[in-house]
């Protein structure tokens, strides 16, 4: 047994305790061993401890090198207090027996770099092409405002604004093309108006006044409900959408090898539309009639129809790992992962009926589905086991209607409330977030976030005060 000596303590010699120090971080890993620490070790000298190891096997002298920061989590929580007050609390007193205590590096809290003020709810957000953020709201556009890497500015005038062809509200939005592509970039937006609507942007890169209009170039016709979800397949030849009717469609992109087929899949029957939309005669294609390119696309219909939730879905993704699967997650309290080659529903995990979901996303690498709920819990499905239901619960203060998993951790992932908290979560303490930050509420606005995306670095969220926040905010 190792006895550590880096920090004087005020500990008596009968007050230690007896640990396991590990990490599933192979850069930070200690030989294993059992370290007999002083009983009011903080955080602060365990961190100094797996440090002071670190630079012993490595050989480097501990002068040299600026220490990592460490958090340690023993059964699910972050250790916030002296070890003595943890064993108290937790363990009944009993000094005797080993603690498992894994250690995390730590982050720095999230620091609001900018916000765009908007003239209604923000109800989505997306930063997935770098140096832009896509936002959909109530005012019933979406529209592109540039940042930059930090998100420390932009120009508000210069961002790029899509009209949706009703007054009913936008829901959702999403980016369509790669991001590497810098010419005529698809982005899609759901709406109350229970259509999907596709626009092309000549380029981001000009939104000068003299640059081309966006214009909708498609209009995509199946759900009864407000779209919940709008997202591209990997490849950007098919996007999903989702819906308050219980329904996935799957429809077709343009693509360079297969462009858009210039004419209507069905009529433009004005009992299709709800009130708040512009007349038959306003929504012909504005390249065949000359006329405003905001006022609507050609109408498409689905290539496939996936049905089976029995409730209004939150949302959709497609797999990381698998380019052929589709998941959902709906009010029904059940997940169904879905066949998008053949349209079966080929998962389905059903948790407690009145578990209403509002977001999906995925872990990248274990391929774990993070959900959001009305009953003010995030939980995590295990999509690698075909009996496991929910495999972890983490409990919030408020319905999580939007979250968004670390781009390349399997561990972290931000999630925005109703209550306007912005939280970042790390599923091996999930008893409470790392952190978690209240957006300001403005005068006579409400509280709510309505929609959050993470890129690692950046965090940005919009919601019912009308505005669009830019957080720093990094994940390990």
């Amino acid at each position: 047994m190792s006895e550590p000596t880096p920090a004087a303590t005020t500990a008596s010699p009968a007050d230690k305790v007896s640990i396991n120090l590990y990490t599933r971080n192979p850069a930070h890993a200690i030989p294993q061993s059992t370290y007999l620490i002083p009983a009011d070790w903080r955080r602060f000298q365990l961190s100094e401890l797996i440090n002071k190891v670190l630079h012993t096997t490595s050989g480097e002298s501990a002068e040299s090198a600026a220490p990592t920061p460490f958090d340690f989590i023993i059964d699910g929580e972050l250790l916030r207090t002296t070890l003595d007050n943890w064993v108290k609390s937790r363990k009944n007193g009993d000094f005797e027996s080993v603690i498992n205590v894994e250690y995390i590096q730590s982050l720095l809290p999230p620091k609001q770099l900018e916000s765009f003020p908007q003239d209604d709810w923000v109800s989505a957000v997306s930063i997935q092409r770098p140096g832009y953020i896509l936002m959909s709201s109530y005012l019933s556009h979406a529209k592109v405002i540039p940042m930059t890497q930090a998100g420390a500015s932009a120009t508000e005038n210069a961002s790029i604004t899509m009209n949706l062809p009703s007054t009913l509200g936008a829901t959702c939005c999403s980016w369509l093309s790669p991001a590497t592509q810098n010419e005529n970039i698809l982005v899609g937006a759901g709406g109350v108006d229970r259509q999907a609507h596709i626009f092309r942007i000549p380029s981001p890169l000009d939104m000068s006044a003299s640059s081309p209009p966006p214009q909708e170039i498609m209009t995509l016709h199946l759900h009864t409900g407000p779209i919940s979800s709008i997202t591209a397949s990997r490849d950007y030849e098919h996007v999903l959408t989702s819906s308050w009717d219980g329904l996935l469609g799957l429809f077709s992109l343009p693509t360079p090898t297969k462009p858009l087929e210039e004419s209507h899949d069905i009529s433009a029957d004005p009992k299709s539309y709800l009130p708040g939309q512009n007349s038959k005669k306003k929504r012909k294609l504005a390249g065949a009639a000359g006329g405003d390119s905001q006022l609507g696309g050609w109408r498409k219909q689905p290539d496939m129809v996936m049905r089976g939730h029995t409730a209004r879905i939150g949302g959709a993704i497609w797999d990381k790992e698998d380019r052929n699967k589709v998941w959902s997650a709906a009010w029904d309290g059940s997940v169904r992962g879905w066949d998008a080659d053949l349209g079966f529903n080929s998962v389905l995990k059903q948790g407690p009926s009145d578990k209403a979901a509002l977001c999906i996303d995925q872990m990248t690498g274990s391929g774990t589905l993070a959900t959001g709920h009305m009953d003010r819990t995030v939980c995590l499905w295990d999509t690698r086991e075909a009996t496991s239901l929910i495999s972890l619960t983490m409990q919030t203060a408020s319905p999580v209607p939007s979250l968004r998993a670390h781009p390349t951790s399997p561990y972290t992932l931000a999630t925005g409330t109703y209550a306007g908290t912005l939280q970042i979560w790390d599923v091996r303490s999930p008893r409470q977030a790392l952190f978690s930050v209240q957006r300001q509420q403005k005068e006579g606005k409400g509280e709510r976030v309505l929609g959050v995306d993470w890129d690692g670095e950046v965090l940005v969220a919009g919601g019912e005060d009308g505005e669009v926040s830019v957080w720093s905010a990094r994940g390990e």
